[in-house]
């Protein structure tokens, strides 16, 4: 029989019918002795293909035969043999018999006849690539699993590839979360700042692809509108408050509702409150939860105000004009002037000039 093989040197595929007959295949095929010589040299035939750990071959799947996927190649001495492991069947629950598939050969076992491949290390192998070439400001969705002391398990969505990642606590919003636990088991954008080599996890951020949102963010702001946000945090002078996802905000005491005013310490991070957007100077947002007419509406060179000296510095004498603005008596000014004034002075003063832009109003005594 193998010399009329051998004669004929008949194709492939009529040597694939001749080995393996299609009907009584089993998809496991160990032969020995005799048999297993002849079979050597049959596949020593020119027009039979060696495959070699690390080719990606495009085959053609044929289901699955016990606790393995076979991927046939024309031309392969055996189907190629995929595990079924959870990491592998992830990636083909919607593949169908005869489909052609890529397959990475993991594994060439020439003694039995064997070909092992992985559909898992091809399929995330690519998704690396991507991900690690990834041009500066794009981003990548992925789903918080569960917190630990130090930050976030994450997964991140590829294409049909997912990949472990983790996120620092520090990188998980534009402020702290006033709950840590809150974004588990969301779905939402980040971006990735490094690959760790040893753990084989990408290291991502939160915080990155908020900042990405904020010059949009800002341009969408209305002065008359209801806004609703968190607060993160409090100081003696004011109450700062995150809404609109990356956005941050200052609500000044003098206009923080009257109710709250004296009890600023007891307004906690998370706490839901609702402001106007009084301004917006350079990138700073200033709130309100009282619409009203300010000095810095109205103000203007030349202007003469009352106002109380706050303190002196090295710098000069600042004067505050009303309950949430402060203006400067520069030391060149006072060297001029040729004053000295204390605490709590009332005094007549008249604007110099004012800066808008970093919130600055300069004066002198008013003649």
């Amino acid at each position: 029989m193998t010399e009329t093989i051998l004669e004929k040197k008949q194709t492939n595929e009529e040597l694939a019918a001749i080995l393996f007959d299609d009907s009584n295949y089993t998809g496991k095929f160990f032969p020995e002795g005799k048999e297993k010589e002849r079979l050597l040299k049959l596949y020593q035939l020119e027009d039979i293909k060696q495959p070699k750990p690390g080719d990606v071959i495009s085959s053609t799947f044929k289901g699955k035969v016990g606790d393995q996927f076979l991927f046939r190649v024309k031309g392969y001495k055996d189907d190629i043999r995929v595990d079924d492991k959870v990491s592998e069947s992830k990636y083909l629950k919607n593949a169908v018999i005869n489909d052609t598939i890529d397959v990475l050969i993991v594994d060439v076992d020439h003694d039995n006849f064997l070909i092992h491949g992985s559909i898992s290390n091809l399929y995330e192998s690519r998704a690396h690539q991507k991900l690690k070439s990834l041009e500066e400001g794009q981003s990548v969705t992925a789903f918080i699993k569960a917190i630990n002391p130090a930050g976030y398990e994450v997964e991140l969505y590829h294409g049909s590839v997912t990949l472990p990642a983790f996120m620092p606590n520090t990188l998980a919003g534009i402020n702290k979360l006033h709950d840590p636990n809150s974004i588990i088991g969301q779905t939402f954008e980040v971006m990735i700042e490094s690959f760790s080599d040893q753990e084989g996890t990408y290291i991502v951020s939160r915080r990155k692809y908020l900042q990405t949102l904020i010059p949009d963010e800002i341009k969408k702001l209305n002065s008359g509108e209801v806004y609703k946000g968190h607060v993160t945090g409090t100081t003696p002078f004011g109450v700062f408050v995150e809404f609109n996802e990356c956005l941050t905000g200052m609500i000044h005491k003098a206009n923080v509702n009257p109710e709250w005013q004296d009890k600023l310490s007891q307004i906690k991070p998370g706490f839901e409150i609702d402001f106007y957007v009084k301004e917006v100077i350079k990138d700073k947002i200033i709130l309100t939860q009282i619409l009203r007419e300010t000095l810095w509406d109205t103000i203007r060179n030349g202007q003469v105000l009352s106002g109380v000296v706050k303190d002196t510095k090295q710098f000069g004498t600042l004067v505050t004009l009303d309950p949430e603005t402060n203006g400067l008596i520069h030391t060149s000014e006072m060297e001029k002037l040729g004053k000295k004034f204390t605490a709590g002075q009332e005094i007549k003063v008249k604007v110099l000039s004012s800066d808008r832009s970093n919130r600055k109003i300069f004066l002198t005594l008013a003649s």
